[in-house]
């Protein structure tokens, strides 16, 4: 019940990634059609793209993972017995799952510093930085979820021995 749960939200923020997507086609489209046409860029259009690019990026990542996206060196695995690849996606699960409590304690100190300190852009937008940083936490959460659910699946996979 509760993978199913992570599953879907993990659908449900890749296919927002992807309409931000398809949103900063248009903005830059648009920004290079005035800029090189009109010589009037959109002031705003490289603020924007920075962000949505961070936004993107975060709300992808624990969709990615099960999806096989995210980079791998797999020369030696690819070559060991199934007991020995579980063993190592265990090790490599243990290690993210370390490293991404501290990144998201680090991404939820970094927004809150944002929220109480009211830290904005310094260029057009002016927005609020609070919201661009917490998708940081929010994207790290959901791949330490996903890193959760890789080794309780490799773990039980090792057990059987295949």
């Amino acid at each position: 019940m509760l993978e199913r749960f992570i599953k879907k939200l993990d659908e449900n923020l890749a296919l927002l990634s992807g309409i931000l997507i398809f949103c900063l086609m248009l903005v830059i489209g648009a920004d290079v059609i005035l800029r090189y046409v009109f010589k009037s860029p959109i002031k705003w259009s490289f603020e924007f793209s920075t962000y949505a690019m961070i936004v993107i990026i975060f709300l992808g990542g624990g969709w990615t993972l099960p999806a096989g996206g995210h980079v791998a060196v797999d020369i030696v695995v690819e070559r060991a017995k199934p007991k020995i690849k579980h063993l190592l996606g265990i090790i490599s699960s243990i290690f993210a799952i370390f490293y991404l409590v501290i990144f998201d304690i680090a991404a939820l100190i970094y927004t809150y510093n944002a929220y109480v300190n009211d830290f904005r852009s310094s260029d057009y937008i002016a927005i609020p930085m609070w919201p661009i940083r917490g998708v940081m936490f929010v994207g790290g959460f959901m791949l330490l979820l996903e890193f959760i659910l890789r080794l309780k699946n490799e773990v039980k996979m090792f057990i059987r021995g295949s």
